[in-house]
């Protein structure tokens, strides 16, 4: 499978960018593209922060830079979860990449005619690019063979807003016109990283690795700690890990409900949550609500410790 990675660059994103590289996947996953959007942080320091994570990964992938601010909200980021640089503020945000000259969203378009019926896209930000990329090529959604989304509060269990998770709540109107033009998307809910959080031990064998990944991983995941201190959390909440394991390898996937995902565009209470409609005729997501969480613990070990 070839990928696009869509991507707004915090902690667990620059986790989940590493996965495809892992030794034992790289034979059968090909990383044609990092699309860049703002989120967690301006899509400045994303460029930047991507770059870095290609720098430890020694990865060869293009860049593409995206869009800088949702369609009609104003910009909302997350320093206070992932640090002033969206790497934990563990000083790892140098590279000399640069990114292309081209939007990631006419990107997004031309690889997916180019390499139509082959090419998924894994989505870890807000859906602004995407959605673009929809509006500019309404056949989009005929071309890419598989979008993996982290995002939505399935349970409205939402980090952002009551009821809204992160990424939706970023960019409500990107999202209503991603999942009312693909047919059949996979969605890796917030929920899910909070009721199967890496456990602490498993996260520490990655801390006590030696080789340049696992040292990388241990500076930008101090934040982790603060994280346990803060919300009390029993583990680590990896919510975009998940969704890239899931998109890997579908062995992941321990439990799934099919719906109409909807997501509200309205300005009350309930703007961005996601709405599940079980009796719609025509569902367009594959809801993943539990994984096979030592799977995809393994697979974010052996990206990051050699």
């Amino acid at each position: 499978m070839r990928w696009i990675i869509d991507t707004d660059a915090g902690v667990d994103d620059a986790i989940g960018i590493g996965m495809p590289f892992a030794p034992e996947r790289l034979l059968d996953q090909q990383v044609l593209a990092i699309t860049t959007v703002s989120g967690n942080v301006h899509v400045s320091q994303v460029n930047v922060n991507v770059g870095a994570v290609l720098d430890v990964l020694e990865a060869d992938v293009p860049i593409y830079a995206g869009c800088d601010q949702p369609m009609i909200e104003p910009r909302v980021h997350a320093e206070e979860f992932h640090g002033a640089d969206g790497l934990g503020d563990a000083g790892l945000s140098k590279t000399a990449r640069l990114p292309v000259g081209e939007h990631a969203a006419l990107t997004i378009g031309r690889l997916a005619r180019r390499h139509a019926g082959e090419l998924g896209l894994i989505a870890l930000g807000p859906l602004t690019n995407i959605a673009l990329a929809c509006n500019l090529d309404p056949a989009l959604p005929d071309h890419v063979a598989k979008l993996v989304i982290m995002g939505c509060a399935w349970q409205a269990r939402g980090n952002q807003t009551s009821a809204a998770e992160f990424n939706i709540a970023a960019d409500p109107e990107s999202a209503h016109v991603v999942f009312e033009r693909f047919p059949n998307v996979i969605v890796l809910p917030w929920e899910v990283s909070l009721d199967q959080m890496m456990p602490f031990g498993a996260f520490e064998r990655i801390h006590a690795g030696t080789s340049s990944r696992a040292r990388f991983f241990a500076a930008m995941t101090r934040v982790a700690y603060d994280w346990r201190d803060r919300f009390g959390f029993a583990g680590v909440p990896l919510p975009d890990p998940l969704a890239v394991a899931v998109a890997l390898d579908e062995r992941v996937i321990a439990r799934e409900l099919r719906a109409r995902m909807k997501i509200d565009i309205g300005h009350s209470i309930g703007r961005a949550l996601s709405s599940l409609d079980y009796r719609h005729p025509q569902p367009n997501a594959r809801v993943v609500v539990a994984v096979n969480a030592d799977r995809a613990w393994q697979m974010i070990e052996q990206a990051w410790t050699r």
